[in-house]
């Protein structure tokens, strides 16, 4: 997973803008809350794809697993919503 946002991330979203008026989804390395934010600063949506997974993987059969997943798709939400 990536340590941080791309520096021209804000940049490249505004090129495509220039070329369609489709919500532009943003994705590939999301990790945690921060980034999830910085990207929802810029982007219509965020996708988080590997990180939900190796959360699955991380607690696998444990009781926790549930309770666990789902806070940590709750922090992604919230930081979204706080851009």
């Amino acid at each position: 997973m990536q340590e941080k946002v791309a520096a021209n991330l804000a940049d490249r979203i505004a090129k495509i803008r220039q070329h369609t008026g489709l919500p532009i989804a943003v994705g590939f390395g999301i990790s945690n809350p921060e980034q999830a934010r910085l990207v929802a600063q810029n982007a219509d949506a965020v996708v988080v794809g590997s990180a939900v997974v190796n959360q699955i993987a991380q607690h696998g059969r444990s009781r926790k697993l549930v309770p666990n997943v789902t806070g940590f798709v709750k922090s992604l939400a919230e930081a979204v919503k706080r851009r």
